[in-house]
């Protein structure tokens, strides 16, 4: 009874540093990420009404949201492409290509539909866990950031792919 009772205070122990770990770990994820944007060079900037990280990379704008509340950050790439909404094969395409891009990329991407502007707009989102303990942060962001433009030449070739077999199906 002794020797159980030994385990169950380890236990506990250990348990009660876990814990100490992970708040340290919540309490700087937003700070780290920042860090990590500058040791990549990327410049951002903090929306001062809701808290949103705007920042550049590779050419392309981006928008995260990330607290020091959380292990996650995430991250969308709005508005990075569009077909005409009434143009129905195109639309077609684009729905197949997404598919296609989820299942083959570790961004997701999504698509609106902006009556005003008669379009179907693309964007994408990534959530991914963001901690001091994950080695070579900068390389980790960089492989996530890098996912967004996968997503956009998976669409892209997909949809080029399609239109071709449709062409080619017609042409036989």
């Amino acid at each position: 009874m002794k020797e159980k009772r030994k385990i169950n205070q380890r236990v506990e122990a250990e348990l009660e540093s876990l814990e100490v770990k992970d708040e340290e770990k919540v309490k700087s994820t937003r700070d780290l990420f920042l860090e990590t944007l500058t040791k990549i060079g990327c410049q951002y900037e903090v929306d001062p009404e809701n808290g949103n990280i705007g920042f550049g990379y590779q050419g392309e704008n981006f928008v995260a949201s990330v607290t020091n509340e959380e292990w996650y950050v995430h991250i969308w790439d709005y508005y990075w492409g569009h077909v005409e909404l009434y143009d129905i094969d195109e639309f077609s395409r684009l729905r197949k290509a997404v598919n296609y891009a989820n299942l083959n990329c570790a961004t997701i991407t999504v698509y609106t539909i902006n009556k005003e502007g008669n379009t179907v707009d693309l964007h994408c989102k990534a959530t991914f866990p963001f901690i001091a303990q994950l080695p070579d942060l900068e390389n980790y962001l960089r492989v996530f950031l890098n996912n967004f433009f996968k997503a956009h030449h998976l669409v892209g070739n997909e949809m080029a792919k399609l239109r071709e077999q449709e062409e080619n199906a017609q042409v036989n």
